[in-house]
């Protein structure tokens, strides 16, 4: 109904929550973000194992904190989640066929030479790599902005 619409700015939840962990000296231990995107920039002709966007952000923000640590390996610990994700994708620039260069069918997400395995998502980089790396590091540097700027405490143990 448009008397529920109007209550929101955008038809897309642009929003991103943060949880701050430290320890009872104040210390980082980690954090987890919300926020409503799928991880789905690296498309269907990926054949490598990978994090996607999300784990990309995750990459960034771990390194930033464990300095002198391999990834994975370091104290802090990073986790950005999906929310409340409805039909969100970070592929800006859509969908189209690989192999003719034209959109796909909308919704199926078929090409008419090929079917679905040709239909792939892109943007807003040149390609799905530069992709991930985009989208993450903004998810990334939103995620740093909240966690600098945390302060209410919900709890101790």
């Amino acid at each position: 109904p448009q008397e529920e619409r109007d209550r929101y700015n955008s038809s897309t939840d642009k929003g991103m929550v943060l949880l701050k962990m430290v320890d009872l000296n104040n210390n980082d231990l980690g954090m987890i973000s919300w926020f409503a995107v799928h991880p789905v920039s690296m498309n269907n002709t990926n054949h490598l194992v990978n994090s996607d966007n999300m784990g990309y952000a995750s990459y960034l923000f771990e390194q930033e904190k464990n300095k002198g640590f391999l990834p994975g390996e370091g104290p802090f610990v990073a986790a950005f989640a999906s929310s409340n994700l409805g039909d969100v994708s970070p592929n800006t620039n859509g969908p189209h066929c690989i192999n003719t260069g034209e959109s796909c069918d909308n919704p199926t997400s078929v090409c008419p030479i090929g079917g679905n395995q040709m239909c792939v998502t892109v943007g807003p980089g040149r390609d799905m790599f530069e992709s991930t790396q985009i989208i993450g590091r903004n998810i990334y540097l939103k995620a740093k902005e909240l966690f600098a700027a945390a302060s209410e405490e919900i709890g101790r143990a």
